[in-house]
């Protein structure tokens, strides 16, 4: 479900407006952000860092109104619920887009994944599909064995529908601290820094409402 934001009564309209007529309207920050208690709950759990953490980057992109707008057209729609597509590796070194469906619900949310992963896993190809091509989605990568410090993505700026790109790095340990880097793009016209720094401030509250055993 999605509703239609009224651009000419929207407080942003001329940013919106200002940013549409760019090259290249994307922006974007790469921050470290202490994943501990994700890592903790995973492998207490013997689970899938990797699922766990992203469940915790979409709950925080959910919660976020503006990282659920999307151009359509000549529309601005703000979706009720956005999904992840992620690039998944193959042992033969390819990689391929999957999609699964976001859940509140965490087990269900693993349970989508892993099997997103396995059928990546057992197929060939690229894997654009449908379901990978939603505007309802973000963009996310994993790339677990560069601790980098920022992230340039390939995209098309003609038909991105201003849809977040989100990167995950190789995780490092500082100060007794498990440290992820996250890169996050997003376009212009749809938002600004106040809103990507509410949504570090909600990532790392999501984060830390984890319950932990002592």
């Amino acid at each position: 479900m999605k509703r239609t934001i009224d651009i000419e009564s929207w407080n942003r309209k001329e940013h919106y407006s200002l940013f549409r007529t760019l090259d290249d309207p994307f922006f974007g920050v790469t921050v470290n952000i202490d994943f501990s208690n994700v890592y903790k709950l995973a492998k207490q759990n013997n689970a899938s860092f990797f699922l766990y953490s992203l469940y915790k980057i979409m709950q925080a992109v959910n919660s976020v109104e503006e990282f659920r707008y999307r151009i359509e057209d000549e529309s601005v729609v703000c979706y009720d619920v956005i999904h992840p597509t992620s690039t998944i590796g193959r042992a033969d070194g390819t990689f391929s887009f999957s999609f699964f469906e976001y859940n509140h619900d965490l087990d269900i949310f693993v349970g989508n994944g892993t099997e997103a992963i396995a059928k990546v896993k057992s197929t060939s190809g690229i894997g654009v599909t449908p379901d990978t091509d939603r505007a309802d989605v973000i963009h996310y990568s994993p790339v677990p064995f560069i601790q980098f410090t920022d992230m340039k993505h390939a995209m098309s700026f003609g038909n991105n529908r201003g849809i977040p790109k989100i990167s995950t790095g190789k995780y490092f340990n500082y100060e007794h601290k498990i440290m992820l880097p996250v890169s996050i793009t997003v376009n212009h016209a749809l938002m600004d820094g106040l809103h990507v720094a509410k949504f570090i401030d909600e990532l790392q509250s999501f984060i830390y409402s984890c319950e932990i055993e002592n």
